[in-house]
């Protein structure tokens, strides 16, 4: 999103990394654990460093953590906005804990898409195809040109904008812009790869609205949650990890008989529909499941390097629950 800051925000970009630190929230405690570790590289959901900054000096919490990650050579990378919006990102993450199957996404309103052309003489056909593959484009194709020019090919394919220049980079690389044309146009329908929050459902009848509410509380681990509304059968559930009441009326229109997100105020509980559940399942708690699935994607993706998911509980929320039963009032 134009208002969030992802990506490398503090080390060098060519340095080698052997072990990762996988955490919610880049805090002292975090950064301590690194250290412990032996970690080059900690990957966070939450920026550290979201507004811009004047000075970075051990005075204050951010500053410290910056000086000593900057002193112990640990750089920080961030996938915030982009994680959430992600394809089996934060909210599929939230949905699978919650059991539910036919997952897809909430909202898909954003018109990222371009479709893409490249006419050039290549010979490996494969090695463009390849290319375009491993810059998530879709239905990318080639067929033969007619011209002046033996072997002229033209290939399309749909992909995301943000990975164009990247694209075009690579094909520079490889000489396949050198002898050849590339065109970008945008596309009015919406991708397959990027939306917001994520719709599932139970199967047959679904549950009963406590037996959900206890399956919330169990899947996420937390004592309690908060809530309005009510539906005597939940089937259809829409979520969002972390702040995603802006996505109630989407939930609402999808027919879900529930929505589970966080961060609720108090005028956004009134639900303005029957047979609607709304749960406030906290912040960090919607979020940080997706700190094990990030773990295990890299994990897998660099089999060299070790990769942990950080021990520290970073919620800065404590909830108490009293027992009423027992105390004489």
């Amino acid at each position: 999103m134009s208002y969030d800051n992802t990506g490398l925000l503090l080390g060098d970009p060519k340095a080698p990394v052997s072990k990762v630190l996988v955490c919610l929230d880049v805090t002292e405690e975090v950064v301590s654990e690194a250290m412990e570790k032996e970690c080059e590289l900690i990957v966070s959901h939450h920026p550290l460093i979201f507004k811009e900054i004047n000075s970075i000096n051990p005075t204050d919490e951010q500053g410290r953590i910056i000086y000593r990650m900057i002193q112990n050579n640990i750089a920080l990378l961030t996938a915030h906005t982009n994680l959430d919006a992600a394809l089996d990102g934060v909210s599929f993450v939230l949905a699978n804990n919650l059991g539910l199957d036919d997952l897809r996404f909430l909202e898909k309103n954003y018109t990222i898409s371009r479709k893409i052309s490249l006419t050039t003489v290549a010979e490996d056909t494969k090695a463009v195809l390849e290319l375009l593959n491993y810059y998530s484009a879709e239905e990318a194709h080639y067929f033969g040109v007619d011209g002046r020019k033996e072997g002229l090919k033209s290939f399309e394919a749909i992909i995301d904008h943000h990975n164009v220049g990247q694209l075009k980079s690579a094909l520079q690389k490889e000489g396949f812009l050198k002898k050849g044309s590339f065109h970008e146009m945008e596309m009015a329908t919406p991708t397959n790869n990027f939306g917001m929050g994520v719709l599932g459902q139970y199967p047959d009848e679904g549950i009963a609205m406590d037996e959900f509410l206890h399956l919330v509380c169990r899947a996420l681990d937390v004592p309690a949650v908060r809530y309005s509304g009510g539906a005597e059968r939940i089937r259809k559930v829409a979520v969002c990890g972390g702040a995603g009441v802006f996505l109630k009326k989407a939930a609402m229109k999808a027919g879900a008989d529930a929505f589970v997100t966080a961060d609720i105020k108090y005028h956004d509980f009134f639900t303005e529909k029957k047979n609607f559940l709304l749960i406030d399942a906290g912040h960090y708690e919607s979020e940080f499941p997706v700190v094990e699935a990030i773990r295990k994607e890299l994990a897998e993706a660099f089999e060299h390097l070790t990769v942990d998911a950080t021990s520290s509980v970073t919620n800065p929320m404590k909830v108490y629950v009293t027992d009423f039963e027992n105390k004489n009032i």
